[in-house]
């Protein structure tokens, strides 16, 4: 009989667990974006479901659920602009989870090629937020002051819900 000893389990890091989440939530950001604007178009043109608000469409995304439907339209707009680069980096990340799975299901775990990947997840990510980020910042400022202040309210509510504060 061999003399196996058990693989020690080692717990991944916080940070990087964080760095999955916030990655994640700016993924959905981005898609909840692209689909919305999907949805506003094919309502604009009388598609079915066209009662349901944009809201809905778009899912729970505190930033974008804020706008007006009006500004949703235009985020959908300015994103499909940035298809290209937005279908560039999806595939970018497509390659790096299937090269981070492989290296998770080898059979020698190397933890600095897991970390790097990882890393170059969450640059990825970044620049995909920098986009929506770069968007949202422009549409605001296509907003008045009065436009602006609902918009912080309307915001305001949103995050109250969601942290419950």
């Amino acid at each position: 009989m061999t003399d196996t000893q058990p693989t020690p389990v080692t717990r991944t890091p916080l940070w990087i667990r964080v760095t999955l989440v916030v990655s994640l939530a700016l993924n959905l950001l981005v898609v909840g974006i692209v689909m919305g604007s999907v949805a506003t178009r094919d309502r604009d043109r009388g598609a079915p479901g066209a009662q349901i608000g944009a809201a809905r469409d778009l899912g729970p995304l505190p930033f974008v659920m804020a706008l007006e439907p009006q500004d949703r339209r235009a985020l959908g707009r300015a994103l499909r602009s940035e298809a290209s680069s937005l279908r560039q980096n999806r595939e970018e990340l497509r390659v790096r989870f299937e090269a981070l799975l492989a290296a998770i299901r080898a059979d020698t775990f190397d933890a600095e090629t897991v970390r790097g990947l990882l890393a170059e997840q969450r640059d990825i990510g970044i620049e995909r937020q920098l986009i929506g980020e770069r968007i949202l910042l422009d549409r605001l400022g296509e907003m008045n002051v009065d436009e602006r202040r609902a918009y912080a309210e309307r915001l305001d509510r949103s995050l109250r819900r969601v942290t419950n504060r």
